[in-house]
């Protein structure tokens, strides 16, 4: 009797071992979004090995890599708003780069629902690291997160938060903190910190560096030296296009070598923070419970074309693909993800929102009113043959749709009519020169295509049809008004 019974308490023991091993396995995962800012998908190591970025390599080479990711809408403000609720700018209303101070308080994303507050009602713990810029606020915490580190742009005026060091004026959950060094450093340690509270939930985390946004200096000079030799190897200065001069910040600098070595520079520094947090994780033992997705919120021109910056660097407003096309990587679990793909399927930053709330066990995201979809079917290296064939981008009164092949961008002038600018991008001198549009078919079901996706995502208070009633900075009078083109 007592064997037996010493025997079923052995057993009971190896089964309770078993199953408290396993409970990772069966947990909601932690997931980590790490956003940069106007991070062009061409700066990336996986598409041109003159970059210096072994862990963004490393992540690329073992997770899945998106060869064709976009942003939805090429300009901070519109392209974070349009992550965090998961609609386009025509619903949510944020089109613009964002200010903080007077004039710009319009009260936007009122009334919409964050993807950290979704989170938390499924059982996460959420902080924010960094950029937020999706509305006026930073100082003050946003509602979906239970730790906000992000600027003080009040204090000492909004080109504070983008010095890559010195003294960085933030705000931790509303209270003023000062720091003095590299702040992609100091936001990595914070997010670390995070990390290690003792809590039983899963956590999200939203880490958001300023980096490579300008002011292309003061980084890192063991980083800068790598690329100065190599800078005009990547983009040398003399190109040109049919668009005009967005204004004189957009003209190719006179130090583009060293603009550019910087920028560039500031890629490699973020690549060592990445480094950083998957040490932290794998020192936990968390990456085998944990998502990691390595996005932008838009590109960026450094030179191609003639221009720097993004859609406003040109008047009217550029599509290019260097503005549009994003770094987009995910890594993680054997049980979440299938690594060592490459995918070529459109995908953008709504499409990241449903996955995260998927990821989450969050059942109402296929019901939210935005396009996106959940890539967890993508993830897993299913073969889904149902996939979206266009990716739809807005900025104001300009909306593009493209195929791969060929590209509309469309603008709507006051009157409703509309200009339309073809492009193909099989084309050898790419994008330089508006094209003839392909043949009447492929307009036709092209421009459709447009309308019809707009007629569905689009609120008419918030619509780039009517950019003209809209509050500063979504109006610009100075760039719609006063050109002829849309009078």
């Amino acid at each position: 009797m007592f064997k037996h019974l010493f025997s079923l308490g052995f057993l009971l023991i190896i089964n309770l071992s078993y199953a408290t091993e396993q409970k990772p396995a069966t947990q909601k995962p932690n997931i980590i979004v790490i956003m940069t800012d106007d991070h062009g998908q061409w700066a990336l190591g996986a598409y041109d090995k003159r970059m210096k970025t072994p862990n963004l390599d490393y992540l690329a080479e073992q997770g899945v890599i998106f060869d064709n990711a976009m942003t939805p809408a090429p300009v901070c403000s519109a392209a974070r708003a349009s992550f965090h609720t998961g609609k386009m700018p025509s619903q949510h209303g944020v089109y613009d780069f964002l200010s903080e101070g007077k004039g710009y308080d319009n009260k936007w994303l009122v009334g919409e629902k964050f993807l950290g507050e979704r989170l938390q009602e499924n059982g996460y713990r959420t902080a924010l690291f960094g950029k937020w810029h999706a509305n006026e606020a930073s100082p003050k915490p946003v509602a979906g997160f239970d730790h906000w580190l992000s600027y003080d742009a009040l204090k000492v005026g909004w080109k504070n938060q983008y010095q890559h060091r010195g003294n960085v004026s933030f705000s931790q959950n509303g209270k003023p903190v000062e720091y003095t060094g590299v702040q992609a450093r100091f936001l990595t340690a914070e997010a670390i910190n995070f990390i290690d509270q003792e809590n039983n939930k899963p956590f999200f985390i939203n880490l958001n560096y300023v980096e490579p946004h300008a002011p292309f200096e003061d980084l890192p000079e063991r980083l800068v030296s790598h690329y100065r030799p190599i800078a005009l190897e990547m983009i040398r200065d003399g190109g040109n296009s049919d668009l005009m001069l967005g204004s004189n910040y957009s003209s190719v600098p006179k130090n583009h070598p060293e603009a550019l070595a910087q920028y560039l520079a500031a890629i490699s520094l973020i690549d060592e923070q990445l480094g950083h947090i998957m040490d932290a994780l794998e020192g936990r033992d968390l990456l085998k419970n944990t998502v990691i997705a390595f996005v932008s919120d838009h590109g960026l021109l450094m030179g191609q074309y003639g221009l720097y910056g993004k859609t406003n660097a040109s008047f009217p407003y550029n599509f290019y693909e260097e503005t549009i096309r994003i770094p987009f990587i995910v890594y993680g679990p054997e049980s979440i993800i299938q690594g060592k793909q490459t995918r070529g399927e459109f995908v953008d930053l709504l499409d990241l929102h449903n996955t995260i709330l998927d990821l989450a066990g969050d059942n109402t995201f296929t019901k939210q009113a935005g396009p996106g979809r959940s890539i967890k079917a993508l993830l897993k290296a299913e073969r889904v043959s149902n996939w979206k064939r266009y990716q739809i981008i807005e900025r104001g009164n300009a909306r593009m749709i493209t195929d791969g092949q060929w590209k509309l961008v469309r603008y709507y002038k006051k009157d409703a009519s509309v200009i339309d600018h073809w492009y193909d991008l099989t084309h050898p001198m790419k994008e330089r020169f508006i094209t003839e549009p392909p043949r009447k078919a492929i307009q036709l079901k092209m421009t459709a295509e447009l309308e019809a996706f707009f007629e569905k995502y689009s609120d008419p208070a918030h619509s780039g049809k009517n950019i003209w009633q809209q509050p500063r900075p979504n109006f610009n009078s100075e760039n719609l008004m006063n050109q002829s083109l849309w009078q």
